[in-house]
């Protein structure tokens, strides 16, 4: 179904939450559920956010929006977000936004939780 998208996440000892998308990340009620599970991870003190793109089919600018407000949300906490495993549909719709201009991504889950350190 155009539009779905599923969300887990994982906290880690280290105290990096690492959420993981399936799907389309668009302007939807899931798309604004998943901003808002990131928004309280960062208010909860999570030293760090990896969100694995590996999954993700399609995003649309208010998926691109999300992210933005994401951005700015850990910098407020005064903690970091990574994108991981960008499909190179979804990387070519970041790079005309120009977000990742501003905003740390991996190749990999692993090379973004290195990023964190």
């Amino acid at each position: 179904m155009p539009g779905k998208l599923e969300t887990s996440h994982e906290t880690r000892p280290d105290g990096i939450t690492v959420f993981t998308l399936a799907g389309d990340l668009f302007g939807s009620s899931a798309g604004y559920a998943f901003q808002e599970a990131v928004r309280e991870k960062l208010a909860g003190g999570s030293r760090g956010v990896v969100v694995d793109f590996e999954r993700v089919v399609r995003i649309d600018s208010s998926g691109v929006g999300i992210l933005a407000a994401l951005m700015w949300s850990a910098s407020n906490a005064r903690s970091r977000l990574v994108l991981a495993a960008l499909p190179q549909r979804v990387e070519k719709v970041l790079s005309l936004a120009m977000l990742l201009e501003h905003v740390d991504h991996a190749a990999s889950v692993d090379e973004a939780l290195a990023k964190l350190g």
